[in-house]
């Protein structure tokens, strides 16, 4: 390969490594992603670091050469998406079992733009109303909170777009959420105010990030574990700050 082409390759698979923690994926994963992908085409991996905000990697070619590039992960573009997640894993095991040239590598760097999915909005849906039910409301608190739940996901599609700081983005989706709960109660298309809300509270609940902040830790990645847990306490104290000013302005607080 040329020079070039060794440079392109470090950048695609960086890309690679990137887009890997902004689906929510595990340190650890994105680099031995990227290591096992630089292998497979005859790189000497110096070194593959990677955190909750940047990317780095170090590799040396047969002739000697090194080659490092260092990127960004921006904490407005970071989430939970599975289904990108995997779409990542196939593409790296398909180039790992055979490489293939640099212009037919199977991954678009491109960032997928936020998509209006009718799953997604389902989910959001009978998420809040199951939630409200299960915790003892009763059938109308279930299709209120599930109403409510629809809003949510049109909010959350807009800060997909506008790429929106998430702590701001839960602390205004929040308030309108509760705000629209206690219309929902007082025009008589609910009955138990607090259960509507703790349906809709559940789809903001940061269970993921959570989760993956612990795991982070049983991986020795501690700057990432930390971030992410630090991360899942502003998210939880944003959702609380949200409802409680809607119901200080509602009167019900």
């Amino acid at each position: 390969m040329t020079r070039a082409e060794w440079e392109a390759l470090v950048e695609y698979t960086l890309n690679i490594g990137r887009q890997m923690m902004e689906c929510g994926a595990e340190a650890w994963r994105a680099e031995n992603t990227m290591a096992r992908i630089f292998r497979a085409y005859g790189l000497e991996v110096l070194d593959a670091h990677v955190i909750a905000t940047q990317a780095a990697v170090t590799v040396k070619t047969p002739t000697g050469e090194h080659y490092t590039s260092t990127c960004m992960i921006l904490p407005d573009k970071t989430g939970t998406d599975l289904g990108r997640l995997e779409t990542l894993n196939a593409a790296a095991r398909h180039i790992c079992d055979a490489p293939p040239p640099l212009e037919e590598l199977p991954l678009c760097l491109k960032r997928p733009v936020a998509r209006w999915s009718w799953r997604e909005l389902l989910g959001y849906l009978l998420g809040a109303g199951a939630f409200a039910i299960f915790f003892g409301g009763v059938f109308l608190d279930g299709v209120a909170a599930g109403a409510i739940g629809g809003v949510v996901y049109l909010m959350e599609q807009v800060r997909r777009v506008h790429q929106q700081n998430k702590i701001i983005y839960t602390v205004v989706a929040c308030f309108l959420a509760g705000l629209l709960a206690q219309a929902c109660v007082g025009i008589g298309f609910g009955v138990n105010l607090d259960l509507i809300m703790i349906g809709d509270i559940m789809l903001f609940i940061p269970g993921l990030v959570i989760v993956n902040g612990v795991r982070e830790f049983f991986y020795a990645d501690i700057l990432t574990g930390l971030y992410r847990l630090v991360e899942a306490l502003l998210i939880a104290g944003a959702i609380a700050a949200g409802y409680a000013v809607s119901l200080m302005m509602g009167g019900s607080l």
